[in-house]
């Protein structure tokens, strides 16, 4: 099944909940399309986007002035895609660019219960009162909903919450994440080798809120599934 629901309804500048200082992901195209990471100054529905220009290695990258762009956002549990052609650059003595609005955009839902099969450490903590960090635990699958929680030892009962904290890069912002989140166990089993000796335990967990950096993390996990 597809990770993504899309829509093609007409969506505005203003419907995509944009903010000042968020990472903007910009695809030059051509025979050999480049893929750079900027941040969104501002913009005024239906006449333009400003955007800081990219810089690669300290220098701003040598764009011009016609070039058509590709754009994506990701706001919320939304991925939005669209086209934008580069209408001014003012590269003194702030490297900014001044670009069209888009004439259509395309949205993209991130579903929360697609599940993805994986292997990410995680620090985990089993409750506000017990501060010390328990060790060896991974998420062996992910969704934006929960998760498979396995290390060497029960966390607790189901109804009882823990704590996580993981660290992962995400490709869609080309940024080294830290997440801190809660979770509830909905299940504990324990794990047996062919003696019957049991070697750790799986834990069933949900989420308490649905974080939107897991949605793109699950998102990039699936993509070398599909080619």
């Amino acid at each position: 099944m597809p990770s993504q629901a899309k829509t093609a309804s007409p969506l505005r500048l203003n419907d995509m909940d944009l903010r000042i200082g968020q990472t903007v992901q910009v695809i030059t195209q051509g025979p050999q399309p480049r893929k750079y990471y900027t941040q969104l100054i501002g913009y005024v529905e239906r006449e333009f986007i400003m955007l800081r220009t990219p810089q690669e290695k300290g220098w701003a990258v040598p764009l011009s002035e016609g070039a058509l762009l590709d754009v994506r956002v990701f706001s919320g549990v939304f991925l939005y895609e669209f086209q934008i052609r580069v209408q001014t650059l003012l590269l003194h003595p702030r490297n900014f660019m001044l670009l069209s609005c888009p004439s259509s955009v395309q949205q993209t839902r991130f579903r929360s219960h697609e599940r993805v099969k994986c292997a990410l450490p995680v620090q985990v903590t089993r409750s506000q009162e017990d501060q010390g960090a328990c060790a060896g635990f991974e998420f062996h699958d992910l969704s934006g909903s929960g998760a498979a929680l396995v290390g060497p030892q029960s966390l607790g009962e189901a109804g009882q919450q823990v704590q996580l904290q993981m660290d992962f890069n995400l490709a869609a912002t080309g940024t080294r994440e830290r997440l801190d989140m809660m979770a509830d166990i909905q299940s504990v089993q324990p794990l047996l080798n062919a003696q019957g000796q049991t070697t750790g335990y799986h834990h069933g967990i949900r989420f308490a809120d649905i974080e939107p950096r897991i949605l793109l993390l699950v998102n990039e996990l699936q993509r070398p599934r599909s080619h």
